[in-house]
């Protein structure tokens, strides 16, 4: 403030100074406390001012002239230093005093440059990957920490600069730099070349080519630790140098391991080393090396939560069938006598045999332990004594004719008359037990020509043709008809495929003749099944008489007190078919040809039995049979037919094949 305009703002004041000029001699004004009327002691005028004022003055005048020094000190190093950042001032160990923020920026960069391109060298084993600070999302903030520098001392409070100022020339000072680092880079990077590195672990293996053991060996995997490896990597962007850092991994073990296949494989070649010989009874069977790997079940299974094992097992079912085989072979029980009727007086006709049953369950179960290190084992059997002897025949209950099955056969061709009575010959003087099941095709056996049969026509495959046994559902139908007549419950039936008018007669029983009342029955297929449900033994007698063209099938027991009525309905009645059919027979000379069939018209026959009971309860029971049309069949050389199955020789056909 100017003295003149101090002057104007304290005129007309009651300032006893304010309007006085200022002279050499100073002026003394007595204090208020010495002009007022309460004065006791009254002083003197002074002559000069007093010492101590002048040194106050000087003290006060040479401070004014240090804070003149210092401001106009700092005036000229702000001037100085202006646009530039204070001398000894450093970011992150790297001098920027007396530079522009410009030059720091600059200087830190040139400074970082070498890290900034290679911030890390992460290693492993020979692979090494060198990422940018831009693949890991590295940046530094040096516009923040130069603009820090710079506003060091050049803030807008004076003595907080000038402190500021002062304690950076003292001491210095160091501003920390700041780095951004993005996480999600970093781990993008790892994920990226930990797929250079990774496998998968591979499982150990072990199978069978032919009966060699093949084995390949597991081989463990790697996996990256992708999370650690990531921090181990932003550890070391701290240090802002390039730092090597190991890639982190794991092991991976695969769930099926050597240590699981080696003793598997050793079991595995025990086993196949030899054959391995089966002995029941006086017989042996062997089972080669080839047939055991074929029964031999090898299946990988869960050991525990981490780990795979191999599992070697025979195959129940195969084991099984082989077993059944043997079974067969030796008898599955023994063979009961065979019994005649005898006007009532039973006499064994020839005697029955002890048999040899294997045990099954024992011998799966031997075979199923069976670990290789014995080449024979010596399956468990049980000697089968027959159920009746001479010195109980007597007491079975056989007493009485029960029932009568007839058919006739008049007519028949020399074959069938030879099959229908070796066929006879099977069933007469079976037993059957109380609540056994008859099958006709495992009593007659083998229809071949080793029991006694021989070649005849049957019908196979929609067409009469040669076949061991033809004629043999004579005594099937015949068998049927004596079942149906004692009351006993039928499992199995089956008719034929088309009309056979010579089965008609005695068909009705005491009603005469029909048709619907034949069995047919094939080796491996259908089968005329029943069961004794009398509660007693029956005796089966069947004979043939090519005489009388009978044949005749009786069954002996204890009547039940049932008696059994029969119906029979006829409907749906079919014309032949007219138009011949042709078939391909290689066996048939060129340029001849062979009826097979004869046409004939179909119908469906429901024949209902009807059993009444010694309490007079009523069952019924219907046996339905279906008789296809038919039409007359031909065999000729494939080379007589043509690509239209029309025959391309004349023959008795050839009226109908112009139609």
């Amino acid at each position: 403030m100017s003295a003149q305009k101090s002057l104007h703002t304290y005129a007309g004041t009651d300032d006893a100074y304010a309007t006085q000029r200022l002279s050499a001699t100073p002026l003394v004004q007595p204090s208020p406390e010495v002009a007022a009327p309460r004065q006791r002691t009254p002083q003197r005028a002074r002559s000069g001012p007093p010492v101590g004022r002048w040194i106050v003055r000087i003290v006060l005048a040479l401070l004014a002239l240090a804070l003149i020094g210092v401001a106009a000190t700092i005036y000229m190093i702000d001037r100085t230093y202006t646009g530039k950042i204070y001398p000894n001032i450093r970011i992150a160990g790297v001098p920027v005093g007396e530079m522009t923020p410009g030059e720091a920026k600059a200087a830190l960069a040139a400074q970082r440059e070498a890290f900034l391109a290679k911030p890390v060298v992460l290693t492993f084993g020979e692979h090494t990957w060198q990422p940018s600070a831009q693949d890991l999302g590295l940046s530094f903030q040096f516009d923040q920490a130069v603009e820090s520098a710079y506003q060091s001392g050049h803030g807008h409070d004076l003595i907080a600069d000038l402190r500021a100022v002062v304690g950076i020339w003292q001491n210095g000072l160091d501003i920390p730099l700041k780095a951004n680092i993005d996480q999600q880079a970093i781990l993008a990077f790892v994920r990226t070349a930990s797929a250079e590195i990774e496998q998968p672990p591979i499982d150990a293996r072990l199978w069978l080519d032919g009966t060699e053991v093949r084995t390949s060996p597991m081989q463990v995997g790697r996996q990256v630790q992708i999370d650690e490896t990531v921090r181990d990597i932003s550890e070391a962007l701290g240090s802002f140098s390039t730092q090597t850092v190991p890639m982190r991994t794991r092991e991976l073990l695969p769930r099926l391991r050597d240590s699981a296949v080696q003793p598997a494989q050793q079991r595995l070649s025990t086993i196949l080393s030899e054959p391995l010989t089966l002995k029941v009874d006086a017989k042996t069977y062997t089972w080669k090396p080839e047939t055991l790997a074929l029964m031999l079940d090898i299946a990988r299974v869960p050991k525990d939560s981490a780990s795979d094992q191999i599992s070697i097992a025979f195959n129940p079912i195969q084991v099984d069938r082989r077993l059944r085989k043997m079974t067969d072979a030796i008898g599955r029980g023994s063979v009961n006598p065979r019994v005649a009727w005898n006007g009532g007086n039973l006499v064994i006709t020839k005697e029955g045999r002890t048999g040899l049953r294997l045990e099954e369950a024992q011998a799966r179960s031997q075979i199923m332990a069976w670990d290789g290190s014995e080449k024979t084992l010596a399956l468990p059997v049980t000697v089968i004594q027959p159920d009746v002897n001479a010195a109980n025949l007597n007491t079975l209950g056989i007493r009485e004719l029960i029932s009568t099955g007839k058919s006739d056969f008049t007519g028949s061709a020399e074959y069938r008359i030879q099959n229908i009575g070796v066929g006879m010959q099977k069933f007469n003087g079976i037993l059957l037990a109380p609540g056994e099941e008859f099958s006709f095709n495992e009593n007659v056996g083998s229809i071949d020509a080793e029991n006694g049969f021989v070649e005849g026509y049957a019908i196979i495959q929609n067409r009469t043709q040669l076949e061991f046994g033809g004629g043999i559902c004579q005594d099937s139908t015949t068998m049927f008809r004596a079942a149906f007549w004692a009351g006993l419950p039928i499992t199995e039936r089956w008719g034929h495929t088309f009309y056979i008018s010579w089965y008609d007669k005695y068909a009705l029983g005491p009603q005469g003749d029909g048709p619907g009342m034949d069995a047919t029955i094939f080796t491996g297929g259908p089968d005329l099944k029943f069961v004794n449900n009398t509660g007693h033994w029956m005796l089966i007698e069947s004979s043939s008489n090519p005489t009388t063209g009978l044949a005749e099938v009786r069954m002996y027991g204890t009547k039940t007190g049932k008696t059994v009525s029969i119906t029979q309905e006829v409907t749906d009645r079919k014309p032949a078919i007219e138009k011949p059919q042709f078939i391909a027979d290689k066996s048939q000379p060129r340029g001849t040809s062979h009826r097979t069939d004869t046409k004939r018209g179909g119908m469906t026959i429901r024949v209902t039995r009807t059993i009444t009971d010694a309490q007079g309860n009523t069952t019924t029971e219907v046996f339905k049979t279906v008789f296809q049309p038919w039409a007359d069949k031909y065999a000729l050389n494939p080379a007589d037919i043509a690509k239209n199955g029309r025959p391309l020789i004349a023959g008795p056909w050839s009226t109908s094949a112009q139609r």
